[in-house]
């Protein structure tokens, strides 16, 4: 499996923000009130007993915005005091101040204050969870937030239904938390808000993390379908995301490759025409793994598709790119050797385009392997040993060499080569327990 990119992180969990930040926006920007000289030119359109209702309007409105602004403060300082309970661990003072903030706005209109309601709650939970170990109490208040907002309009309160119930599900068995993603899953299924298609992305991530196989499998489809015309960009990036994820389970625990690489040309044809750094990662990215999965079965495509990573990205100064060009080039002089074929080319191709500190020790490991099919190299290896001795090979797997070396026919070349081989493999082994 030689050099490799992690291409992504498998295990997948829910990623909730932490109280503060969920509510980062809690200042209500003020909104300028027009002069009475300005009111009258707006109404001059209007009969008398019209302009005295709308009057009347304003002023309620003005006022409603004076006395939400007034409770407002009022909410944050009483925020404050239970900051100042928690420190001094006094947790029931703490949520008896929190339960003044839920009276006062548990009837309010005003979704800024309702976002306090919801944050109210949450602490409470976090109380009950963390300190007081009251499940029971936390699913409450959870349950409150997830109630009152169920049937919202605004992202923002869905959001706050959102997170809600993932941290319910969190304290659920399996079965009642896929019961949750799936209510989540159906609540914004329709949406084209981009915030909630993240959001039913998420609830879909944390469903197939506690899935089997084939159920993983049929979510990954379900993202796909939902996003297949998006045109967001950042949308776009998410169904990258959940292709790869598909085209890894496909590999891994289908054993499917024909299927996993069909995947990874889609992924190659919908992103390749365009010219953003991040998408010419994608592209990048898929080729490598396309390579990836057919290094054991079909060495002969493996090694060409490597050569069109060389071709596009050969002259490249992004960075995450020259990473994907390195890899390429180690990789097919690691399969030239493995197949018997002359390196040379790649060897220049290395001595052209890569950084001699990095790869060097990767190259001169490589060729010691190559020559010793010939002869013994005890000479070269005790070089290798004296000069890369604080030397970690990284994001390397040893196993195709490994296969490699138990394929040898001839006894003795077999014997010399698995020495080093192993020799090489003690080395690192012997770096990472340090």
């Amino acid at each position: 499996m030689f050099k490799f990119i992690l291409l992504f992180i498998v295990a997948i969990g829910i990623y909730i923000t932490s109280i503060n930040r969920i509510f980062s926006h809690d200042k209500i920007k003020k909104i300028p009130i027009k002069s009475h000289e300005n009111q009258q030119i707006q109404v001059d359109y209007f009969t008398k007993d019209e302009n005295h209702l709308l009057d009347n309007i304003q002023k309620e409105d003005i006022t409603q915005k004076k006395e939400d602004n007034s409770l407002e403060k009022e909410i944050n300082s009483f925020f404050k005091d239970a900051d100042n309970f928690i420190l001094k661990d006094n947790y029931q003072k703490a949520i008896d101040v929190y339960n003044k903030i839920i009276n006062k706005l548990k009837n309010s209109k005003n979704n800024k204050l309702l976002e306090k309601l919801a944050k109210a709650h949450l602490l409470k939970a976090y109380i009950y969870r963390n300190y007081l170990e009251n499940i029971d109490n936390a699913i409450i208040e959870y349950d409150a937030i997830i109630e009152k907002f169920k049937n919202s309009n605004n992202v923002a309160l869905l959001k706050l239904y959102y997170n809600a119930q993932t941290l319910k599900a969190y304290l659920l068995d399996k079965d009642e938390a896929i019961d949750i993603y799936d209510e989540i899953i159906n609540k914004f299924a329709d949406s084209t808000n981009k915030e909630l298609i993240k959001k039913f992305i998420s609830a879909q991530y944390s469903k197939a993390y506690i899935s089997n196989s084939q159920e993983k499998l049929n979510i990954y489809d379900e993202i796909i379908k939902k996003l297949q015309n998006t045109t967001d960009k950042e949308l776009l990036k998410e169904l990258a995301s959940v292709e790869f994820y598909k085209a890894k389970l496909l590999n891994d625990s289908f054993k499917n490759t024909s299927d996993a690489t069909d995947v990874y040309d889609e992924l190659i044809a919908q992103f390749d025409g365009y010219e953003d750094n991040e998408f010419k990662q994608i592209v990048a990215d898929a080729l490598f793994a396309k390579s990836y999965v057919l290094m054991e079965d079909d060495r002969e495509e493996s090694m060409e598709i490597l050569d069109e990573i060389i071709d596009k990205y050969k002259n490249t100064q992004v960075t995450s790119l020259k990473k994907n060009l390195e890899f390429s080039i180690i990789n097919n002089i690691e399969l030239a050797l493995i197949e018997d074929i002359d390196d040379e080319n790649y060897r220049d191709l290395a001595d052209k385009y890569l950084s001699e500190e990095e790869i060097d020790p990767e190259l001169d490991m490589l060729a010691i392997l190559r020559d010793a099919k010939d002869c013994d190299q005890d000479e070269a290896f005790e070089s290798w040993k004296e000069r890369y001795k604080d030397y970690q090979f990284e994001d390397w797997s040893f196993e195709n060499l490994k296969r490699w070396s138990n394929s040898i026919e001839d006894a003795e070349v077999k014997e010399r080569v698995k020495r080093y081989l192993d020799e090489f493999i003690k080395h690192d082994a012997n770096y990472q327990s340090k």
